[in-house]
C-alpha cells in the first residue's frame, strides 16, 4: 500500500497533474490513492496483438465493460482510452508481403465501441484510439504520439498546430474529420526519437526543449511523457526502475530551478535553441514568451529577473549583467514579450542567461534559462594594477595523447573532443613550452583539464550487438546501457575513480572523480551533438581538475612536459578527458 501511495506522490512531487495507466487495468487501491491525493488518471483498456476477429472483439468488450463498471466511481479517472496505437485493429491482407490494414469495417466497430463507452459512462471523456498512425475515427480527444529529438519539436508542432481545425482530416482516417475536440499529445519523449531508441540517457535536455516548445504552441492542450519510471524497454523514466532518483542538475545552472519549473502553470520560454553559438561582445536578441495556465490571483504585474553568468575557457565563473523586466499577468493567456537585448561577455566560454519570474513580494514563481557558447580569442587576464600579465596559454586536444594503455578499452568520441579509457591505465601527452617563453622568468605553471570517471557501458563492450530476444519484450535490456545511443543519466548510484597527474615523472597530486555523470550540466556535449538522429555520449561532462606543476619538473634543454594522467588498478574507475 505504501508503494502504491508513493507512486502517486512521485508524480505530484515533480509537478505532474496526471498519469496515463497504459494498456492495463490498474489496482483499485492505487486508484484510491490517486483519488485521495489528487492526481488525474487516463485509464486504458488492455489491447490485443492479433487480428480483430470475433473472439478478439468479444474478449476486448468484456474487459472494457468490466473496467468501466468496476472503476466508474473513482473521481481521479477523467478519461477512458479504448485502444492504443491501433494495436489489435490491423487485419492481415497479404500474408506473403506482411501487409496489414486498419479496415473500414474495423473502424466502424471502433466507432460503435466509442458510442457504447459513452453510453456506459456519459460523464467522462472517451478516446477511440491513442493514435500514432494519424487514424482517429471518432473521439473526445484529438491525440497523437511523437517521439523526437529536441531539435525536431518546433517543426513538428508547427505542422500539428497548423493542421488542427474543425473539418481537418489530419490525424483522422478515411472520411472522418476533426470537430472542436481539444488536441493533445498522449505519448512523447526522446526514447524512440533516435535511431533504434535511446536506452538510458540524459532525457532532461531534450525534455526541456520539448517543454518550451509545448508552451510556445498553446493549441496543444496537454502532453504525456514516456515514462514515469524506467521499464524493461524504455529506460528514460523520471525515476529509475526501483523508483530511486535521477538528477537533472538544473539547480546548478539556475539556483532554485528544479524539474517542477518545466511543469509550472506560470512559465517563461525563450524562442530558439536552448544552446546557441555567439561571438564575444556580441549583442544577442532573446525572444521571450509567457504562458499562464492558471487563474490564480498573482497580481497585475510580475517581475522577470535576468542574470547573465558563465564560465570562461579557463573555468573562471563570472557575473556579467542583470536586469528586471515588468510582465503583465493575465489568467489563461499566452503572449510574446518584448525581446531582451543581451551583450555577451568579451571572453570566450559558456554563458547562461538565467530567468526568474517573481511576484510583487519577491517569491519565485518560475525559473528557466538559455545558454550560449561564446566563441572568440581568449584574452589575457588583467593583473591587479590593471596591466595584462605576461601569461602564456597553451592548449592541446584530448585526442592528442602520444601513448595510452587501458586494462579494458580505449576509444574516442565526437572526433576526439572526448577521450575514454576504461578500467585502469593512463593517457600521456607531450606538451612543448613555447619558444618565446623565457624559463628563467617563469613564476608558475598551472595545468587544467576536465575529467570524469569512465564506466565501460554495455554499448561499448565487445559483445554489445549480441542482444538475445525481442527488444520490445525485454530481450537483453536488463542492461540499461546496451543501446548504441545510451549514456546512463546521473542517479543515486555513483561510479567513482581517481586520477593521478605526473609531469616528467614528478607527481603533482591525485584527484577523486565522483562519478561518470550525464545530465543537464553537460551543456557542451549536448551542443556538440551532430543532428543525425543518433547520440554520442550526450549530456556527459567532467569535473575541473587544476594542479600546479613544480618548476623543477621542467627540463630547460628539451622544454617539453611529459604529462601522464593515470588511474591506478586499486580504483579502476576509468578516465574520460
Amino acid at each position: 500500500d505504501e508503494f502504491m501511495k508513493n507512486e502517486i506522490l512521485n508524480s505530484k512531487k515533480i509537478g505532474l497533474n496526471g498519469n496515463r495507466i497504459h494498456i492495463k487495468v490498474e489496482i483499485p487501491r492505487k486508484l484510491y490513492w490517486a483519488d485521495k491525493l489528487g492526481l488525474l488518471i487516463m485509464a486504458d483498456v488492455p489491447n490485443s496483438w492479433g487480428e480483430p476477429d470475433e473472439a478478439m472483439r468479444k474478449e476486448w468488450e468484456v474487459a472494457m465493460r468490466g473496467l468501466i463498471d468496476r472503476d466508474y466511481n473513482h473521481p481521479a479517472i477523467f478519461q477512458w482510452v479504448l485502444f492504443n496505437e491501433t494495436w489489435g485493429l490491423f487485419t492481415t491482407v497479404n500474408k506473403e508481403k506482411k501487409q496489414r490494414r486498419y479496415l473500414p469495417e474495423t473502424q466502424k466497430w471502433v466507432a460503435d465501441m466509442y458510442h457504447l463507452a459513452k453510453q456506459l459512462d456519459p460523464s467522462r471523456l472517451v478516446e477511440d484510439n491513442s493514435a500514432c498512425n494519424y487514424d482517429h475515427v471518432v473521439t473526445d480527444i484529438n491525440s497523437w504520439h511523437a517521439y523526437l529529438p529536441g531539435y525536431k519539436w518546433k517543426d513538428f508542432l508547427d505542422k500539428a498546430v497548423d493542421s488542427t481545425f474543425d473539418g481537418s482530416g489530419w490525424n483522422y482516417i478515411g472520411q472522418n474529420k476533426q470537430g472542436i475536440e481539444p488536441m493533445i499529445n498522449s505519448e512523447c519523449g526522446n526514447v524512440w526519437g533516435y535511431t533504434g531508441s535511446t536506452g538510458d540517457v540524459d532525457w532532461s535536455w531534450d525534455y526541456h526543449i520539448m517543454m518550451n516548445e509545448m508552451r510556445l504552441h498553446p493549441k496543444v492542450a496537454g502532453w504525456l511523457y514516456t515514462e514515469h519510471h524506467d521499464v524493461i524497454n524504455e529506460w528514460n523514466g523520471y525515476y529509475k526502475f526501483d523508483r530511486t532518483n535521477k538528477f537533472t542538475g538544473l539547480e546548478d545552472i539556475v539556483p532554485g530551478m528544479t524539474l517542477n519549473d518545466l511543469h509550472s502553470y506560470v512559465y517563461v520560454a525563450t524562442r530558439g535553441d536552448l544552446c546557441r553559438s555567439v561571438k564575444t561582445g556580441e549583442t544577442v536578441t532573446v525572444p521571450l514568451y509567457t504562458s499562464f495556465l492558471t487563474d490564480d490571483d498573482l497580481g497585475n504585474t510580475l517581475y522577470l529577473r535576468t542574470e547573465l553568468v558563465g564560465w570562461d575557457k579557463l573555468g573562471r565563473f563570472g557575473q556579467y549583467s542583470s536586469g528586471v523586466k515588468n510582465v503583465q499577468y493575465q489568467p489563461w493567456s499566452f503572449n510574446d514579450l518584448e525581446s531582451l537585448q543581451v551583450k555577451m561577455p568579451d571572453k570566450p566560454g559558456l554563458a547562461i542567461l538565467r530567468l526568474t519570474l517573481e511576484n510583487a513580494a519577491g517569491k519565485a514563481l518560475h525559473h528557466n534559462f538559455v545558454s550560449f557558447v561564446v566563441e572568440g580569442k581568449l584574452p589575457l587576464p588583467a593583473s591587479p594594477n590593471g596591466e595584462e600579465q605576461n601569461l602564456n596559454i597553451v592548449t592541446f586536444k584530448p585526442s592528442s595523447f602520444t601513448s595510452s594503455d587501458w586494462s579494458q578499452k580505449q576509444w574516442n568520441v565526437l572526433g576526439g573532443l572526448k577521450v575514454n579509457g576504461a578500467g585502469s591505465g593512463y593517457f600521456e601527452y607531450q606538451v612543448q613550452i613555447p619558444a618565446n617563453v623565457d624559463l628563467s622568468k617563469v613564476n608558475s605553471i598551472t595545468f587544467m583539464f576536465e575529467a570524469s570517471a569512465k564506466q565501460l557501458f554495455g554499448k561499448d563492450r565487445s559483445d554489445a550487438k549480441s542482444m538475445a530476444g525481442d527488444y520490445m519484450r525485454g530481450g537483453g535490456t536488463f542492461d540499461n546501457s546496451r543501446n548504441p545511443n545510451s549514456y546512463p543519466m546521473t542517479d543515486e548510484f555513483k561510479y567513482p575513480s581517481a586520477v593521478s597527474v605526473k609531469v616528467n615523472g614528478i607527481a603533482t597530486g591525485t584527484w577523486f572523480l565522483e562519478d561518470d555523470p550525464a545530465d543537464h550540466r553537460g551543456i557542451l556535449s549536448w551542443f556538440s551533438q551532430p543532428k543525425d538522429n543518433k547520440l554520442y555520449e550526450a549530456g556527459s561532462y567532467g569535473y575541473l581538475v587544476k594542479t600546479t606543476v613544480p618548476l623543477k619538473a621542467i627540463d630547460p634543454a628539451s622544454r617539453t612536459m611529459n604529462i601522464r594522467l593515470e588511474v591506478d588498478k586499486s580504483v579502476p574507475g576509468g578516465l574520460a578527458i
